[in-house]
Order: structure tokens, then sequence, then C-alpha cells
């Protein structure tokens, strides 16, 4: 391709609609297209929403002595392609709204996310956090097994707490604590205080 000044005189006659291939990108978002041995310089229409990229074939028309990138044709490489919008970009559908990909990447600074009711399923789940707040009415889980780890654990219950287990084991390195003011230990076959010192009243 020739080398082409992408600064190009605006009184020279503008194709109709006609394809070219992409030869330069500016960073103010103008690019350069080539078609017959002469270079246009364009602007993206608000309806290209793929970026056109260096060696893609593109779609361009004049109007107005002004010369558009209407859409891009062909990528020059097929296997990528970038949406982009100068502002932001809003997605509404009167019905339902699918994504289907091998793999799913989303990076942003702030996020949002309201939904009446969701379902989710998969095989596995990692999130890591610095800080995580869950506030509602009712939480209800069900697992096979539960492993929690933690360096300190605050638990609060207003009103009542409830444990019931086949087998109960809890042990202390140091000290432990129970306290209230009724106490009741209760069993069926052996009741059991085992100790170096044993201090009753």
């Amino acid at each position: 391709m020739s080398n082409i000044n992408h600064k190009l005189a605006l009184s020279v006659v503008s194709p109709n609609q006609t394809a070219g291939l992409v030869t330069h990108s500016f960073p103010d978002g103008c690019l350069t297209v080539e078609t017959e041995n002469r270079g246009w310089h364009c602007l993206r229409a608000a309806s290209c929403v793929i970026a056109p990229q260096v060696g893609d074939k593109v779609l361009i028309t004049g109007v107005d002595s002004q010369m558009w990138l209407l859409a891009v044709l062909e990528r020059a490489n097929p296997l990528t392609a970038e949406l982009s919008v100068p502002g932001d970009l809003h997605i509404r559908s009167q019905g339902e709204l699918s994504l289907s990909s091998e793999a799913l990447r989303i990076t942003a600074g702030e996020g949002d996310c309201h939904i009446s009711e969701m379902t989710y399923s998969g095989n596995k789940l990692s999130a890591w956090l610095s800080v995580s707040r869950i506030v509602g009415q009712r939480a209800e889980s069900v697992w096979q097994t539960v492993t929690q780890i933690s360096h300190n654990l605050l638990r609060t219950t207003r009103n009542t707490e409830q444990v019931r287990a086949g087998q109960l084991d809890m042990k202390a390195e140091d000290y432990a604590r129970l306290h209230a003011q009724n106490t009741i230990i209760t069993a069926k076959a052996i009741t059991k205080v085992d100790s170096e010192q044993i201090h009753m009243g």
C-alpha cells in the first residue's frame, strides 16, 4: 500500500459507498482507509461498534464533505473483535439476553448488580476478597462438608441458637468459659468432669 497522508483535502470528490482497507488508526479515533490507491480520512460512525483495526476491510461513505466508516466487513484477525463506543453502552432486551462462550472475563473499577431472582449452578466457585458483607432476612445452606478456618470468629445471636449433632467435640487450647443466668447439663448415661482441680460454688 502507498504511504498516504491522513490529512487529505476534503475538496476531493468523496465516493458514495465503497469498500477499502484501514491503513492508519489515530489516537483521536480517526482512521485512514485506502480504496483504489486513494486514502480517505474517516470518522467512525456511531453505528460501527466494532473497533476497526489496521488491515480490516471496511465500508465507507461520504456525507457533507465528511468521510464516514460505516462498518467492518472483514477482520484482518478474525479471532479477535472489540466492541468499542466513546461513551456509556446500554444493552436492552425485551426478552432474554444470553451470553455463551468458552471463557468469560469481566474487568471493571466498580460493579452494581440488581437481579430479582437468580439461580447459579457450577462445579467450582473461588473468590478472593478483602472485605465481604452480606445483609439479608434469611439464609439457608446445605453442605456435605463445611471447613472454616479463621484467626478470630465473633458470632452474636439475639434470640435462640440451637445445635443438633450426632457427636459434638469442642476443644480450646487455653481457656473455655460457659456462662449463663441458668445452666443445665444433662446426660442419659454418663456425665464426667475430669480436672486436676475442681471448684464448685
